[in-house]
């Protein structure tokens, strides 16, 4: 991912998958505040800028975020279900599906 320009729909993807395991208990490698990093600005400069989650504005860090969701609820299904939430309007503007269909989907 580094070194070459994401997509909108690539970031957010990524962004995405990072926020849902950052809602899980573990702490997020640097790799992983990197990427988020990079995936939030490119998010921020794209036309999926109005869609985006109020929450992305204020946490600018992975770090950050993890303090907000774990604030959020203590329950992790909650929390992933609270990302997900979060993101339909922008996966929609952005033409992705949403992620129960790539997630909870056996047969993706």
């Amino acid at each position: 991912m580094a070194g070459r320009d994401l997509t909108p729909g690539e970031a957010l993807t990524e962004l995405k998958q990072l926020m849902r395991l950052a809602a899980g208990e573990g702490s997020p490698q640097r790799l992983a505040a990197t990427t988020y990093t990079i995936c939030r600005e490119a998010l921020l400069q794209s036309e999926l800028r109005p869609a985006l989650p109020g929450f992305l504005l204020q946490c600018l860090t992975i770090f950050r975020f993890k303090d907000f969701i774990q604030l959020y609820s203590p329950s992790l299904d909650d929390r992933i279900a609270f990302v997900d939430e979060a993101f339909r309007a922008c996966e929609a503007r952005a033409g992705l599906r949403a992620s129960f269909d790539v997630f909870g989907d056996p047969d993706f």
